[in-house]
């Protein structure tokens, strides 16, 4: 599982760190993401370690205010309890000089087609097991504007490529990043850890992390509504928005139901027949 150590490797930033609790899968929306804090130009730099679980948790949501315009920077990493511990990195580096010795050709060619496939998939190195979409508030309105599932060319794909490298010309406001499985390389029920990071610029003096701890719906095992909520502009969450109209669809039923019944009994009263 991915450590705050591990985030915070070589770091000279002052540290912040508070924890923030999971939605279950029902409760994960927008209105319920959980506040990260901003993002400021090398300034402020934020982190979340958190994982999807395997119960009733197969999206994360989280949102950040970013103050500043500039280049937006997104690293996501993923690993999973049943990684090695193993650390084989130096073998692997032996390995690659050996190979540079006695098939320089066929070292080449390995390493054009690993270029090609990070180019075809940024995420593929470091959060293969994970997609990632990002949301900015226009309007009252979260709008797609980043998507690691779009089509290669597609604005939205050019756009989260952008943010994963470090080049995303970000504006001031409120984004959201979703956070899923992959589900071409994990099942929906496989516990995924990771690592989430939001910077601009490469100074930064505060490190903000959180630390995401499950849902008591997670521990639980089961499935329930948390109480009624609503947005920062005042609306309600569509889950709230969705029980409420039912319940009143389920009381006007039941007055035309009893208006009927009543009709009914007058008429009979009043019947000749």
């Amino acid at each position: 599982m991915v450590t705050i150590s591990e985030v915070l490797a070589d770091r000279t930033a002052k540290t912040w760190e508070k924890t923030v609790t999971d939605m279950n899968n029902v409760d994960e929306t927008f209105a319920n993401a959980r506040d990260l804090g901003y993002t400021r130009l090398n300034y402020s730099r934020i982190t979340a370690v958190g994982k999807l679980s395997e119960d009733y948790d197969s999206v994360d949501i989280y949102k950040t205010q970013v103050q500043s315009n500039g280049k937006l920077a997104i690293g996501l990493r993923d690993t999973s309890e049943s990684e090695k511990v193993l650390d084989l990195s130096k073998y692997e580096e032996a390995l690659n000089a050996l190979k540079q010795q006695t098939d320089p050709e066929g070292y080449q060619k390995e390493q054009e087609e690993k270029k090609k496939q990070e180019e075809e998939n940024l995420l593929a190195m470091t959060a293969e097991k994970l997609n990632i979409q990002v949301y900015m508030t226009k309007g009252n309105k979260q709008v797609l504007i980043g998507d690691s599932t779009a089509e290669k060319g597609t604005k939205e794909r050019e756009a989260i490529d952008a943010m994963l490298s470090g080049k995303y010309q970000a504006t001031k406001g409120d984004y959201y990043i979703k956070i899923t499985r992959n589900e071409d390389t994990t099942t929906r029920n496989e516990e995924v850890s990771y690592a989430l990071q939001v910077k601009m610029g490469d100074n930064v003096k505060h490190d903000y992390v959180a630390t995401e701890q499950v849902s008591e719906d997670t521990k639980n095992k089961t499935e329930s509504k948390i109480p009624l909520t609503t947005s920062s502009s005042g609306s309600l969450s569509s889950v709230n928005a969705l029980e409420i109209q039912a319940t009143k669809y389920q009381a006007t039923a039941q007055m035309l139901e009893v208006g009927y019944q009543n009709m009914a009994n007058i008429y009979s009263k009043n019947s000749k027949f």
